[in-house]
C-alpha cells in the first residue's frame, strides 16, 4: 500500500497506517523505522527498526524488511521489541530465515518501559508504556538541544556574551522530545506516558469515530476520537498531532469532520495521515 509523507518539527515523516491492514513510518532524521507494517521499500534503509508489539498489521513485514536488506548489501540491523515478545520474534526471523535458506543477521533486542537506545547525530529512542490488549510499546524520539542555562536566562544579552568571552558555560544540554508514536493504544496512555504532552509532534492512532463504535476502543484497546476530546488538554502543548490508524469502517473525510466538531482547539494543528479519502 503507498504511503504518504508530512514534515513536521524538523523532522520527514513517511508511512502508512489503516487499523487492521497495516501500519509502518520512517522517520528521518535519524533514519529510524517504526513499526514494519506488511513490508515498506521506504523501510529498508533504517538500520534501526522498533517494533510496537507483535499484531501482524505492525509485524509482519520485519523479515521481508531484513531480507531485502541483505540482497541490497546493507549489512545486519537492530529490531527493537517489547520484551516478551523478543523470544517469539526471533523465532519468527529464524523460521522466515530457514524459508529463504539465509541469515538476516540481525539482532532482536527486548526493551522495557523506560529504557533508552542510544542512536547516532544526537538522537535516541526512549521506550514507555501503552494501553492495548498485548505486550506492547510506544517510543519517545529523543533530540539532544542546547538551552541557555536556567540562572543566566534573565541576564541582558551583553552580559551572556561577556560570561562567554570569559569562558563560562553559559548553555545546558537537554532531550527534546521531538516526536512520540503510541503504536496502538488505548486511553490508558494519557496516564502511563504523561510526557506525550512535551512531545512537538505526536503521532496519536484514532481507530474509531461516533457513538456506535465508542466502546470498541476500550474493549480492544484503540483510541476512539472522543479519548482525544477528553484529554485535549493534555495535547494543547504540542507543535503538531499526527492522527493515524482509522478504522476501515470510517474515511478520511469523516474523520476531518469528527476533529473540526470535536477539537476545535486542536484542529489548526491535527494532521491527518496514512489512510486514503474513501
Amino acid at each position: 500500500m503507498a504511503g504518504g509523507a508530512l514534515v513536521l518539527g524538523g523532522l520527514s515523516i513517511e508511512g502508512y497506517s489503516r487499523a487492521g491492514e497495516e501500519s509502518w513510518y520512517r522517520i528521518r532524521p535519524p533514519g529510524l523505522g517504526f513499526d514494519a507494517g506488511r513490508g515498506a521499500a521506504a523501510l529498508v534503509g533504517a538500520r534501526d527498526l522498533f517494533l510496537t508489539h507483535g499484531h501482524l498489521d505492525h509485524a509482519l513485514g520485519v523479515p521481508w524488511v531484513l531480507s531485502q536488506r541483505r540482497l541490497q548489501g546493507l549489512g545486519p540491523a537492530r529490531v527493537w521489541c517489547p520484551a516478551p515478545v523478543a523470544g517469539a520474534l526471533a523465532e519468527f526471523l529464524a523460521a522466515a530465515g530457514r524459508l529463504e535458506e539465509v541469515d538476516y543477521g540481525a539482532e532482536v533486542r527486548g526493551l522495557a518501559p523506560g529504557e533508552r537506545v542510544e542512536l547516532e547525530r544526537g538522537f535516541a529512542v526512549e521506550a514507555f508504556a501503552v494501553d492495548h490488549i498485548v505486550a506492547a510499546l510506544g517510543y519517545h524520539l529523543l533530540r539532544r538541544r542546547k538551552r541557555l542555562r536556567a540562572e543566566l536566562r534573565e541576564l541582558p544579552g551583553e552580559e551572556i556574551a561577556r560570561l562567554r568571552r570569559d569562558g563560562r558555560e553559559v548553555e545546558e544540554a537537554f532531550d527534546e522530545i521531538a516526536l512520540s508514536y503510541c503504536g496502538d493504544t488505548g486511553p490508558g496512555v494519557f496516564e502511563l506516558a504523561p510526557r506525550l504532552r512535551q512531545s512537538r509532534v505526536l503521532l496519536l492512532e484514532c481507530t474509531f469515530l461516533g457513538e456506535a463504535t465508542r466502546g470498541r476502543g476500550t474493549l480492544y484497546g484503540h483510541l476512539h476520537l472522543d479519548d482525544l476530546a477528553e484529554h485535549a488538554a493534555l495535547l494543547s502543548d504540542c507543535e503538531a498531532i499526527v492522527l493515524t490508524h482509522l478504522s476501515r469502517r470510517h474515511t478520511r473525510d469523516q474523520l476531518a469532520r469528527e476533529v473540526a466538531r470535536h477539537l476545535p482547539g486542536l484542529a489548526d494543528r491535527v494532521h491527518l495521515f496514512g489512510a486514503e479519502a474513501a
